[in-house]
């Protein structure tokens, strides 16, 4: 396989304990959501937000709102991905090209699998500007950009350059969060949900990846 003559990555990857806490806290969160919604349960704070939104719209977060959906959209971020991913081969680090290839992939994979699982339908409040007519549960943006922006983090853990993806990496995905809800489209619970899984999934990865290292 391409991964075993490529060079490691300069700094360390997270420790194991990193990684173990942030699947596990992640995917607790993750299966107490899922399981109120497949049981036929609410969470009275999704209609909460939901409603505090809509109560504040205005024309100018409108704009903001559709510009993060469409920059969140599967498409851009399917975009970045390989972008980072052919960069990394590019610099000879193919280990972490296909480590960050299977958290990102994995992720959006996931996110397909669990929607008809679960068939959450969108929530409807009120007529979005942007609707959407797919299963709700969970948010594919929110877990495709918390996917990238967790596996970039992971990615330059120890770096020194890893100072403006920790604070911009997570900050886009958050706003992409925020624009789903303020749009109508998804409940709040979507949205969390959808972080959660994808923190979640790229923690585990890489602590397979962890403990399979390359000789």
């Amino acid at each position: 396989m391409l991964i075993s003559p490529s060079r490691p990555l300069a700094h360390p990857a997270p420790k194991s304990g990193v990684l173990r806490l942030a699947s596990l806290v992640s995917a607790v969160v993750f299966a107490y959501l899922a399981l109120v919604i497949i049981r036929g349960g609410r969470l009275s704070w999704d209609i909460s937000i939901l409603e505090y939104w809509h109560r504040h719209a205005t024309p100018s977060l409108d704009k903001v709102a559709v510009f993060l959906t469409i920059a969140g959209n599967t498409g851009p971020m399917v975009g970045l991905g390989l972008l980072v991913f052919l960069g990394l081969l590019a610099r000879r680090q193919g280990r972490a090209a296909w480590v960050f290839f299977a958290a990102v992939g994995g992720s959006m994979l996931l996110t397909q699998l669990i929607k008809p699982l679960v068939a959450r339908p969108r929530p409807v409040l009120w007529a979005s500007i942007r609707p959407e007519h797919t299963f709700s549960f969970p948010s594919g943006h929110a877990m495709d950009t918390a996917a990238i922006a967790t596996a970039l983090v992971f990615l330059l853990w120890g770096s020194r350059r890893r100072g403006w993806v920790l604070l911009l990496a997570p900050l886009f995905s958050l706003a992409v969060g925020w624009a789903r809800v303020y749009l109508g489209v998804h409940n709040p619970s979507d949205v969390l949900a959808g972080w959660a899984a994808a923190v979640a999934w790229v923690a585990v990865v890489h602590a397979a990846a962890r403990r399979n290292p390359t000789p």
